[in-house]
């Protein structure tokens, strides 16, 4: 799969919380074989799937990997395409498959995104496939701007994926974020 025949998709939250936009997405640029869908392989390229996004009107990447996975997943140059196209970066890092460690400094970072959102910004949220990391970061975005843990989680779910929210401790996490 490359950007040239399936260019890199926002699945955006329909949401009228904040005057921005919240979207989910994998990684762009990623280079692998795909984890959710047996045979598939991705070569895209992320100076493409970049300047697609930010034609898409994104003015926030909300990487949720950690710092390995962007060599492992083959996405050398990311930082660099998003400076190229006036992206501003806002990382937290995540294991996994896991939630957040630190709910004080995770906290934090979702006043980082919240205050993109409450300013009219675009920020988009991925992880490796977009639906695990990403969907809890999105779900914490929806419980800070109103909506209960289980409305958040069902609409991120409505909006991304069935899947999305991956895990246990995750679902877990944004429970325990809600109170």
């Amino acid at each position: 799969m490359t950007g040239v025949t399936n260019p890199i998709r926002v699945d955006w939250i329909p949401t009228g919380l904040w005057p921005g936009r919240l979207g989910l997405t994998f990684a762009p640029g990623k280079k692998g074989a795909s984890v959710y869908q047996p045979g598939l392989t991705h070569d895209r390229s992320v100076t493409d799937d970049i300047r697609t996004l930010a034609q898409q009107g994104v003015n926030v990447l909300a990487p949720l990997i950690e710092d390995f996975e962007f060599s492992l997943l083959g996405m050398d140059g990311y930082h660099d395409a998003a400076d190229a196209n006036a992206l501003a970066v806002a990382p937290y890092p995540i294991p996994d498959g896991q939630a957040p460690r630190n709910l004080q400094d995770f906290t934090a970072y979702i006043d980082e995104l919240m205050t993109a959102l409450l300013d009219g910004r675009s920020v988009v949220v991925h992880c490796r496939g977009g639906l695990g990391r990403a969907g809890l970061t999105a779900a914490c975005l929806l419980v800070q701007g109103g909506l209960n843990a289980q409305q958040a989680i069902d609409l991120v779910r409505e909006t991304r994926s069935p899947h999305a929210i991956e895990t246990t401790e995750q679902e877990q996490f944004i429970i325990a974020f809600a109170r």
